[in-house]
């Protein structure tokens, strides 16, 4: 899997950035951040351009960035939380004259339910995720 808005751009500058109000308000587990971190750190070794992991407020660690790079465009792939369209409210309204280009997430799964505990969710899709979608099940069809 690759993140579209890193593709897109491959040599520019990246920035990572932990939500220290999300992580305040959202109890996440030390080897969870752990884990975080270090799918991050792999990614960056991979990648042409620099990438910078901060911590902080995210509209304004990008902005921030955005005008330490004298960027006039931020690439961002979309996240379907709430977070993500306050922090884009937020950057658009601290750099205004900023465009920001929104790329759509790589789908691993067709499921489109309500997910309330990870591994609730994991067992329904695990398979397709690992292995792939399935053929569908015709009714009256035998296989030989």
């Amino acid at each position: 899997m690759t993140d579209p808005a890193l593709s897109a751009c491959p040599g520019a500058p990246a920035l990572f950035v932990f939500d220290r109000p999300f992580l305040e308000r959202v109890p996440v587990a030390f080897p969870r951040l752990a884990f975080m971190y270090q799918g991050v750190r792999d990614l960056t070794a991979t990648r042409l351009g620099p990438t910078e992991i901060r911590v902080g407020a995210v509209a304004s660690e990008l902005c921030d960035f955005v005008t330490g790079h004298h960027a006039a465009e931020l690439h961002v792939t979309r996240n379907f939380t709430p977070e993500f369209t306050h922090i884009l409210d937020d950057l658009r309204t601290a750099c205004p004259d900023l465009r920001v280009v929104i790329h759509e997430p790589e789908r691993l799964t067709g499921y489109d339910g309500a997910v309330r505990r990870f591994f609730g969710f994991w067992k329904k899709v695990e398979h397709e995720v690992l292995h792939g979608p399935t053929a569908p099940n015709f009714p009256g069809r035998k296989h030989h």
